[in-house]
């Protein structure tokens, strides 16, 4: 898994004005998607005690966007702000580190024990890999073997 790369631009103001209002709201910034072909912004924001927003953060959020519209870089866009969902998908190492002792669904480059999308509990985050259990066994996978990531909270 390569983690997200660089934001540039319009993207980078986005991101560092949505970690402020967020911030200024003792919330956190989960992530950010910018679509400018689509004009949609979606702000995906969290408590960092419950993991997850409510509705009413997700209008503080909404509305402490407002006095930046008019600013002369902000482009014609649809903002959305939301939790990142109970199946939230996992794109930085600050995922993983927050998703410890969760269970988590993968899609991998080379299959673990035969299988390509395993579910199993993250054990740990380490430099260059996570540490996972899968049928009872702690297993180190590499970043670069994971494609794919994302909370699997389901029985």
């Amino acid at each position: 898994m390569k983690f997200d790369t660089e934001r540039t631009g319009v993207e980078k103001r986005f991101f560092e004005l949505a970690q402020k209002l967020t911030s200024e709201h003792l919330l956190e910034l989960y992530d950010l998607e910018y679509v400018p072909a689509k004009g949609i912004l979606r702000v995906f924001i969290m408590n960092p005690n419950t993991k997850t927003a409510l509705i009413e953060d997700c209008v503080k959020i909404d509305n402490a966007f407002d006095p930046y519209m008019e600013e002369s870089w902000v482009p014609d866009f649809t903002l959305e702000v939301s939790s990142p969902g109970m199946f939230r998908l996992l794109k930085t190492r600050r995922h993983f580190e927050i998703s410890v002792g969760e269970y988590i669904k993968l899609t991998l480059s080379e299959a673990l024990l035969g299988d390509l999308k395993p579910r199993v509990k993250l054990e740990d985050v380490q430099d260059n890999k996570i540490v996972v259990n899968y049928k009872n066994k702690n297993l180190d996978l590499m970043f670069e073997q994971i494609k794919k990531a994302q909370l699997d909270p389901s029985v």
